[in-house]
């Protein structure tokens, strides 16, 4: 009975409170006292700790695969976000970039690009993202300095990563960014990487220096690097002995490589050609038949050999050989491209037709067919012809035509001219200036074609717009100067010609044209003619000796 009064007076003595974190206990003197229950108290938040981070972690988780789309989320991923957040954004950008290609695969163009571009930003170091991006950009038409800037954004990431930096080098020479090419080059080089790495940089300094005129600096670099033992590296050298003039040299370099290396194959295209250039035409056939038979499965050595049979005279055995290819290669759409091309360069009208109505049968993309018939019934010289088949388009009206509306309207406005209907020619000229997207090389293309025909005025409008959409393309450039002085028009002659010596190496024989045409009276009035001739003089005569 006493030890159950003796526990009673201690449960009356001692209450818990605060919802049982602290302890109300009566001391001996009688007053009461608080005590906090620590333990108790730690344990409990540390379990709301873990339920709050629990909880967090699973609305994050949701909100991530749910609202993000990011469905290879997991929840130890979340779990650990806080611990590793960097690692985490490029598991997503990762993710996001494998969904972006298979959008691709789908042909959901909007999707990928979304996906691309959510996956970059989340991880910048996917180089395969952000080579597609890239891509994306081009295809959008948009300023290549935006693809070359995402390409380079990746080289601090690239390493030795040579198929990466490959495509950044082309992209960069292909929009003459030849200086950068050789900053990073040098860049890259001086850290010793991978003896791949080490050949694909030094050859791409080598062709930026080579494109510039830089003919020493860039042997130099095929001779520090030992490129002159590999394909890329003697064709790179014999091009820079055949561009100083030393046409013996550049062959002999070319004809003592053969059989050096796996595949003759180049070597002899640009054997053919060059002789081709020099007027040796027998000896370009050679090479072409060489070609041919390095290659008897591809189709592009044997297009080369029918324009080297045109060039020697053969036309029968031309005909022949390209009907061969037609019946070889009627299934393969790139072939019959590259074969209808060349019944448009030679005016093959018959050929070009067959290829049209091959192409038909076989349910290929029409749209180029179709337009190079018409042009090889220009060429031919049969505008008559050409107009009759645009017209027949016209009313049939097939799908594709919209979308190559320009290129269709040029095509009628040449045509047009080559009957003397002036008023429809000028009329299909405006509506092909108008349309928006032409890319450069066809109005260059376009332009050509009237100055062939004597449209000089023509073609001048045509070159004046390409400067305009695009003032760095030097072959528009070129092409505008030496019409311009064909014509007599010193207005702007000037200014062309100051941007065209910033650009990569212009042709000699265009300098010298620009020379003795600046030096007479008829362009006493250019501006900067001066100045102008000084520099050209220099670049003409490097090695002239100027008083001091």
């Amino acid at each position: 009975m006493a030890r159950q009064s003796s526990k009673a007076s201690s449960r009356n003595n001692r209450k818990t409170i605060l919802l049982g974190l602290a302890l109300r206990q009566r001391g001996p003197s009688g007053k009461w006292r608080i005590r906090f229950l620590w333990g108790r108290i730690f344990g409990i938040l540390a379990l709301l700790v873990i339920a709050g981070y629990l909880a967090g972690a699973t609305a994050i988780y949701f909100y991530f695969k749910e609202n993000k789309g990011y469905k290879g989320v997991s929840f130890g991923q979340v779990m650990a976000l806080p611990f590793n957040m960097e690692k985490f954004q490029q598991q997503r950008g990762d993710y996001e970039i494998q969904e972006a290609k298979n959008y691709l695969k789908e042909n959901d163009v909007r999707k990928a690009y979304f996906y691309l571009r959510s996956g970059v930003a989340h991880n910048p170091t996917n180089l395969e993202g952000r080579t597609l991006l890239s891509e994306f950009a081009l295809l959008a038409k948009r300023q290549p300095e935006e693809a070359i800037s995402l390409m380079r954004g990746g080289i601090p990431y690239a390493g030795n990563d040579k198929d990466y930096l490959k495509r950044y080098i082309q992209l960069l020479l292909r929009y003459q960014q030849d200086q950068e090419v050789m900053d990073v080059a040098d860049t890259i080089l001086s850290k010793n990487p991978d003896a791949e790495v080490q050949r694909l940089l030094a050859l791409a300094a080598a062709t930026a220096h080579y494109y510039r005129g830089d003919f020493d600096q860039a042997e130099d670099y095929i001779r520090q690097y030992d490129l002159d033992n590999d394909l890329e590296g003697t064709l790179l050298s014999a091009r820079i002995s055949w561009d100083r003039g030393q046409q013996q040299a550049a062959i002999s370099k070319l004809e003592t490589s053969i059989g050096k290396y796996p595949n003759d194959e180049p070597v002899y295209a640009l054997l053919s050609r060059f002789y081709r250039d020099m007027g040796a035409h027998a000896k370009a056939r050679r090479y072409a038949v060489l070609r041919n038979i390095n290659a008897p499965l591809s189709v592009t050595p044997r297009i080369d050999l029918l324009y080297s049979l045109d060039n020697t005279d053969k036309p029968e055995r031309a005909d022949r050989e390209a009907e061969a290819i037609l019946a070889q290669f009627g299934d393969d759409d790139k072939a019959l491209i590259a074969l209808a091309n060349y019944a448009t360069d030679s005016g093959r009208v018959d050929l070009a037709r067959r290829i049209y109505e091959t192409a038909l049968e076989n349910d290929f993309n029409i749209a180029p067919f179709a337009l190079l018939l018409v042009e090889a019934h220009i060429t031919g010289g049969d505008y008559q012809g050409a107009i009759d088949f645009t017209e027949e388009l016209s009313k049939e009206k097939p799908e594709w035509m919209e979308r190559n509306m320009g290129v269709f309207n040029s095509l009628r406005s040449v045509a047009y001219h080559g009957i003397g209907n002036k008023d429809y020619s000028d009329m299909y000229l405006e509506q092909f200036l108008k349309q928006g997207n032409v890319r450069v090389d066809t109005l260059i293309a376009v332009s050509r074609r009237f100055t062939e025909m004597g449209g000089k005025e023509q073609a001048r409008k045509i070159l004046v717009k390409a400067i305009h959409d695009n003032s760095d393309n030097q072959a528009a450039l070129s092409r505008l100067i030496e019409l311009e002085i064909d014509m007599g028009n010193s207005a702007q002659l000037g200014t062309y010609l100051k941007k065209l010596l910033q650009m990569r190496r212009p042709s000699v024989e265009l300098l010298q044209k620009a020379y003795r045409s600046l030096g007479s009276d008829r362009f006493i009035f250019t501006q900067d003619r001066e100045t102008l001739l000084i520099e050209l003089d220099t670049i003409i005569h490097p090695d002239k000796q100027r008083p001091s």
